[in-house]
């Protein structure tokens, strides 16, 4: 796969307003990283939290997202038990946290008896699909020290996403590889030098934003609102862009090598000197896309055909 500016490798990410620590555990961090909640439900509550004199576990619970005893279990019983040495069953604490009911454990007690299986309560709550992967990952990483490939960091995420319901809209030079940001609404921003490969921005709005020089390969935007986002110099490198709305986004010098732009939406966007070389365009265009000499496409479209403006 080709590479833009060397990875970033050299290039120094600060968190800027986004903190690292980890001594402090909002609930919304982590309902997020236990699964139980995305980042889009966790930003509309935000929103709220600065409406209305609630706790984010309320307006959750209000909402429906997650049930009034999860948010309590978490507040208030959560920080003891990763402290105590002496853990119960994983089973234990997917009830005590109100993620499966009494019913569904006597299912699964009921099931473990009935096939003599070894199988932990844990894992046939995965099999039931009483529970998802990433939420047993969160107990076992917690309680149990025992880590998955799985296991991702939400505490970028939560931050960028609590400061800008806050008002903060500079948020350069971030590493949010793999964040599963779908949903976001975060216009007008400021992510320029940012590293989001392989984040998914599925359905996100990102429009108006400045995404200089940014690192997004493989990162999925399929859905996406994007309009008039600057992506100078920025490397798209096998990123999903299908049906995303591109309108006036400026892809001056960016790598969309092997990028997916079927049924997007170009109208009026500028690929001066973009490399485009693999990438998947649709056959015609109905409005104004502009290049120039230095734009490089694969031998098999031909920008004039589709209906592409050339610019000097």
């Amino acid at each position: 796969m080709s590479t833009c500016f060397h990875d970033q490798k050299d290039q120094q990410l600060s968190n800027n307003a986004v903190t690292n620590s980890e001594s402090k555990q909002p609930l919304g961090k982590i309902l997020l990283e236990a699964g139980l909640v995305s980042i889009y439900q966790t930003a509309i509550a935000l929103e709220e939290q600065k409406q209305y004199d609630f706790r984010i576990g309320e307006i959750l619970a209000n909402h429906g997202w997650i049930k009034q005893e999860t948010a309590d279990f978490f507040v208030d019983k959560w920080p003891n038990i990763i402290q105590n040495q002496q853990k119960r069953p994983l089973s234990y604490y997917l009830f005590a946290a109100a993620i499966i009911d009494k019913d569904q454990l006597f299912t699964l007690r009921h099931k473990q008896l009935q096939t003599n299986s070894d199988s932990l309560l844990h894992r046939l709550a995965l099999e039931e699909g009483y529970v998802k992967q990433v939420t047993v990952d969160f107990f076992l990483k917690h309680l149990f020290n025992v880590n998955s490939i799985h296991n991702l960091s939400f505490t970028k995420p939560y931050e960028l996403i609590k400061n800008y319901v806050n008002g903060e809209t500079n948020f350069q030079k971030l590493e949010l590889s793999q964040v599963p940001l779908n949903g976001v609404r975060l216009k007008k921003v400021i992510l320029d030098f940012s590293i989001l490969r392989q984040a998914n921005l599925k359905k996100s709005n990102l429009s108006y934003s400045s995404l200089v020089e940014v690192n997004l390969t493989l990162a999925d935007l399929e859905l996406a609102n994007l309009s008039h986002v600057n992506f100078k110099r920025a490397c798209l490198i096998e990123a999903n862009l299908r049906k995303s709305n591109l309108e006036q986004a400026n892809f001056q010098g960016a790598n969309l090598q092997e990028a997916d732009l079927r049924a997007a939406n170009l109208k009026n966007a500028s690929l001066i000197s973009a490399d485009l070389r693999g990438s998947k365009l649709d056959s015609e265009y109905s409005y104004d896309v502009f290049y120039n000499q230095n734009t490089m496409f694969s031998a098999n479209f031909n920008p004039i055909k589709a209906g592409w403006k050339l610019k000097n």
